[in-house]
C-alpha cells in the first residue's frame, strides 16, 4: 500500500511538472542586447540631459531624486513626495530615477504635483488581495512565481496611461529625464530605460511598453513571474525582465550630474529601514526561516553597499548628498509583500511629516568611517 502510494505521489509531481510554465522565445545572442529605449552607458552620443547654453554659474541648481524599492514600505517615500508639495519646497527634480516600488513613485512624481492624490490613494489603500492573489504551494512550486500579480498589473494599466504619458513626453522635451531600473534576468544584468525618450517617441505601442518596464522594475523574481520584453522593434524574441532592486536597489548613475548647474543636489528616498543590526527575532529552525533571512540580510548588504556609491558619485560630482530612510524607530513592514494597510498609513503618515518639515536629511551613509568618508564640497 505504501509502494502504490509512493508511486501514485511520484506520478503526480512529474504530472504537475509537466504542466509547468514554459516562456516565450529567446534567444543567446539577443540575451544581453540592450534594448530600444534603454541606456546604452558606453554611447558617446547619448545625452542624458538638455544640454545648457549657460555656463556654470549661470545656470540654475541640478536636483536629482532616487527612489528606492521596498515593496509595501513604499508608502514612505510616497508620503515624503506629498509632504514635500504640501511645504511649498518641492523642486521640480531634473532628474527622477525609481527602482522597483520606487518605480511606480517615481512616476507620478516626475509628471508632478497634480498627480500627489493618486500617489497617495495607491500607497494607502492597497491590501494583499488588491496586489496579487495566492495560487497554492504546490501550483506556485510548480509554475514561475507563487503568486498572480494580476491585480497589480491592472493597476499598472489605470495608472501608467495614455495621458500619464503624454504628460511625461512634455517633461522630457523640456530637458527633464526619467530613468526606471530593471533587471534582465537572462544576462543577469541592470537595465536602464529612458521613460521620457519612450513616452516621446513615435512608437505605436509606447503605453503598453511603459506599463511592462513599471512592472517589471516591481517584480519580485519567484513571487511574481518575468515580464517578457521584445529587446527590439520587429522580432518575437523576449528577455526576461524582473525587480532592478535585485541588481541596484536604488539607481543613481554618474552622468545624471553631467550639466552644468549653480548647485547640484542628490536627494535618496531609502524604503526602508537601515539599522546596523537586524535582530528583532531569532531564526526558526526550518528551511524558509533560515532561507529568508539569508536573503534578507543579502538585500540589507547590497542596499548598504548601493548607498554608500551614490554617496561617493554624488561628492565626484561636487553634489551635495541627502538621504533619508525610515526611522530605526518606526514599525516598518517586515516582509515588503504585506500590504498592512494600517501600517501603511502611518508610514505615509511619517513621510508626509518629514516631506512638510524637510528636517533631518542625513548627509553622509549611515555608519560611515573615518576611512570612507569623502571630503565636503563646501
Amino acid at each position: 500500500m505504501k509502494k502504490s502510494y509512493l508511486w501514485l505521489l511520484g506520478l503526480l509531481l512529474i504530472s504537475i511538472s509537466g504542466c509547468a510554465s514554459s516562456r516565450p522565445i529567446e534567444n543567446v545572442a539577443l540575451r544581453t542586447l540592450v534594448p530600444v529605449h534603454a541606456v546604452t552607458l558606453t554611447d558617446e552620443q547619448f545625452q542624458p540631459l538638455a544640454v545648457s547654453e549657460q555656463n556654470e554659474t549661470d545656470a540654475k541648481n541640478l536636483d536629482i531624486l532616487a527612489i528606492s524599492g521596498g515593496g509595501s514600505n513604499g508608502a514612505y517615500g510616497a508620503g515624503i513626495i506629498y509632504g514635500w508639495t504640501k511645504s511649498g519646497k518641492r523642486p521640480e527634480f531634473d532628474v527622477v530615477t525609481g527602482v522597483s516600488t520606487g518605480a511606480l513613485i517615481a512616476i507620478l512624481a516626475f509628471a508632478g504635483p497634480e498627480y500627489d492624490e493618486q500617489l497617495k490613494e495607491l500607497y494607502t489603500h492597497q491590501t494583499n488581495q488588491t496586489i496579487y492573489k495566492k495560487k497554492g504551494q504546490i501550483a506556485g512550486f510548480f509554475s514561475d512565481s507563487f503568486y498572480d500579480y494580476t491585480p497589480f498589473k491592472n493597476q499598472i494599466t489605470k495608472i501608467v496611461n495614455a495621458k500619464l504619458l503624454d504628460k511625461v513626453a512634455e517633461e522630457y522635451r523640456k530637458g527633464r529625464r526619467l530613468f526606471i531600473a530593471t533587471t534582465n534576468l537572462d544576462a543577469g544584468k541592470l537595465v536602464i530605460w529612458d521613460i521620457g525618450r519612450l513616452a516621446a517617441s513615435n512608437r505605436h505601442n509606447k503605453v503598453l511598453r511603459s506599463q511592462k518596464i513599471i512592472r517589471a522594475s516591481a517584480t519580485v523574481p519567484g513571487f511574481f513571474k518575468p515580464v517578457y520584453i521584445k529587446p527590439r522593434n520587429g522580432i518575437e524574441i523576449r528577455q526576461a525582465h524582473v525587480d532592478g532592486g535585485v541588481k541596484a536597489p536604488v539607481l543613481v548613475r554618474g552622468f545624471m550630474f553631467d550639466r552644468p548647474a549653480k548647485k547640484k543636489n542628490l536627494y535618496v528616498i531609502i524604503n526602508s529601514q537601515m539599522k546596523d543590526v537586524d535582530a528583532a527575532k531569532p531564526v526558526k529552525p526550518d528551511v524558509s526561516s533560515i532561507s529568508t533571512k539569508a536573503i534578507s540580510e543579502l538585500l540589507r548588504g547590497l542596499t548598504e553597499k548601493t548607498v554608500y556609491q551614490c554617496y561617493v558619485k554624488a561628492r565626484n560630482a561636487k553634489a551635495n548628498f541627502n538621504m533619508t530612510r525610515i526611522p530605526d524607530n518606526a514599525d516598518p513592514i517586515e516582509f515588503p509583500l504585506n500590504f498592512e494597510q494600517d501600517k501603511m498609513k502611518k508610514l505615509f503618515a511619517l513621510g508626509e511629516q518629514f516631506g512638510m518639515s524637510q528636517n533631518g536629511w542625513e548627509h553622509e551613509p549611515p555608519m560611515l568611517d573615518a576611512h570612507g568618508r569623502i571630503a565636503s564640497n563646501n
